[in-house]
């Protein structure tokens, strides 16, 4: 059996993606019935990672805020960086699932 350029890419790129050799990729659905998971790229999982601590201090001075231990202008600061972080990882994971990956 013979497959396509377009097969072939497809193949090559989803080998890619699994950080498989092709043969392997294959193999592996052939043999187990389904293909290896995807891998994230380190930069990407060490920005989400990072971007997630920012998340946890965000919510934690919002809290010192709400009970009246910080000035209250800083609330409009905490809730426009929250909802930035929260654009960022949203993008994070759009980008990781896109086909220009």
């Amino acid at each position: 059996m013979k497959l396509t350029k377009e097969e072939k890419k497809k193949l090559d790129k989803a080998a890619a993606i699994c950080g498989l050799q092709l043969v392997v990729l294959v193999r592996e659905k052939l043999f187990k019935g389904k293909f290896p998971e995807a891998k994230i790229p380190k930069v990407d999982l060490d920005t989400y990672v990072e971007l997630k601590k920012i998340g946890v201090n965000i919510n934690q001075q919002t809290k010192q805020l709400n009970a009246g231990k910080l000035p209250i202008g800083l609330l409009a600061l905490l809730n426009k960086l929250k909802a930035q972080e929260e654009k960022i990882i949203r993008g994070l994971f759009y980008d990781s699932q896109s086909e220009n990956r």
